[in-house]
């Protein structure tokens, strides 16, 4: 594609690809000037030069090299997202487009979109677990990757024929502007609790940048909203497109009444408008109707029949290490999952204590260089419920887990609480402890296959996997 496509008045050069990151710079890129949090593109437009780069897109001075072609813009990334439309085709456009954000609920909701809709039309997946589409899947880099990289992603999916996809939105994404130019067609909202004020440092302005998806829906898409959430009443002031609701307690639009809960799945009956279903499926927890429901509302609202769902919602395929049940054949329930919030621990605490007559055992950390108050809250929530608290590693990064688990140990209490370091260990030793009737919870990184420290990422087997072989030797299997 040639420059002067792109920006009006530009010359004719050839660009082959986009970047903002020099030091992944190619020949022929179009190279752009992102300030970022800790790092300012600016510096670096030079050495993308010397990589390859024909051109440079910035909002600052810079001193010019010859050969190089310079676009100079108020606002580099409203530029970048405009540009990453154009430059793969619109592909957003060329799909139905499901967005999902809120706290808790993005990865399941999406999933379920995923492989309920497909019954309809060919649907990709993008979100914190992979890409996915098709025979494809591959590890994202982020919840809500970058505007270059999800555009390629969208390009792709309509090559090989995705007439649908469901993304995950994050408040990170939202904030920094990397789906402003991504064509949503439907927006669902899951809920709102404390997480992520390491960077958004109030939950005012956490709930400001969920709000942007829905202040930017286009007047003919459609907004899911969670009616019996704190946020409801405030969101549909800001929604700039018509909105429906779904809950349970409250009068809302797709409502599930007569809830029957058990460890194997779920019964009840969907009422929506003047239409009443008997649902059954294989998901379990009061939480997980909740995503389902707003999975039902918004591929109900993009045409699908809800007689054409039923079939499938009896088994919707797992979605690894949320709410994955560990089965090797102990006489004590093992459950793997994602929860890392206040929110998510309480909830998934509450379903424990309800599937469990005896105790409660949990092997969990804290991210490094992430929300250092939400530790010791998170340590309170387990020590409330669990009669033994393992606290690990958890994506330590730069620091180190034994401050972490200090933090975690404080809320848990110490009487109740043991640091080992080591994950595997860790789920091992709480594996040992747990007895017949019991529940082990294993949280927090669910089935990531990789561990952050201070150089990077290291392979990580997922908790899963580790509980699964934790099980087989304690089994005396292998």
């Amino acid at each position: 594609m040639l420059l002067s496509e792109l920006f009006a008045g530009a010359p004719a050069v050839t660009i082959k690809g986009l970047c903002t990151d020099s030091r992944k710079a190619e020949e022929g890129d179009l190279f752009f000037c992102l300030k970022g949090l800790e790092a300012d593109g600016h510096r670096f437009a030079d050495k993308a030069c010397q990589a390859g780069a024909a051109a440079v897109v910035h909002s600052d001075d810079l001193t010019e090299l010859p050969g190089i072609a310079y676009v100079k813009v108020d606002d580099v990334n409203r530029e970048l997202n405009r540009v990453c439309d154009l430059f793969q085709g619109h592909p957003s456009q060329k799909m139905t487009v499901f967005g999902v954000t809120g706290t808790n609920g993005k990865t399941t909701t999406t999933s379920i979109i995923q492989d309920v809709y497909e019954q309809k039309e060919p649907c990709g997946y993008m979100g914190t677990i992979a890409v996915r589409y098709g025979d494809v899947s591959r590890i994202p880099s982020l919840t809500t990757p970058d505007a270059i990289e999800i555009h390629q992603n969208l390009r792709e999916m309509v090559d090989h024929g995705m007439k649908a996809v469901a993304m995950e939105v994050s408040s990170h994404g939202l904030a920094m502007g990397r789906v402003d130019s991504v064509d949503f067609d439907v927006a669902i909202f899951t809920n709102l609790t404390y997480d992520h004020l390491d960077y958004h440092k109030t939950m005012e302005a956490y709930f400001e940048a969920k709000k942007l998806l829905f202040r930017h829906m286009k007047p003919e898409g459609v907004a899911v909203l969670n009616a019996d959430d704190v946020s409801f009443d405030e969101l549909t002031k800001c929604v700039s497109c018509r909105y429906v609701s779904y809950g349970m307690d409250a009068d809302a639009d797709y409502r599930a009444e007569d809830l029957q809960l058990s460890v194997g799945g779920t019964v009840f009956t969907l009422v929506c408008g003047d239409g009443r279903y008997e649902v059954k499926t294989n998901l379990s927890a009061r939480y997980n109707i909740y995503n389902l429901l707003g999975a039902i509302a918004a591929m109900h609202q993009m045409g699908m029949a809800i007689e054409d769902m039923l079939p499938a919602l009896s088994h919707i395929s797992q979605v690894d290490g949320r709410m994955e049940v560990i089965d090797e054949g102990q006489d004590f329930t093992v459950i793997v999952d994602y929860a890392h919030t206040p929110d998510g621990f309480e909830k998934i605490f509450q379903y424990a204590r309800e599937i469990t007559e005896r105790d409660i055992y949990t092997v969990f950390g804290c991210a490094g260089k992430r929300d250092k108050v939400k530790r010791k809250v998170l340590g309170e929530i387990a020590g409330k419920y669990c009669r033994r608290v393992f606290v690990t590693e958890e994506d330590p990064r730069n620091e180190k887990a034994e401050d972490i688990a200090a933090a975690i140990i404080e809320g848990a209490g110490e009487e109740r609480s043991e640091f080992i370091k080591d994950r595997y260990a860790a789920i091992e030793a709480a594996v040992k402890a747990a007895g017949k009737g019991d529940c082990l919870l294993i949280l927090g990184k669910g089935d990531e296959p990789y561990m952050y420290y201070e150089e990077g990422r290291r392979p990580w087997m997922g908790d899963h996997e580790a509980a699964r072989k934790a099980l087989r030797d304690l089994a005396g299997k292998c």
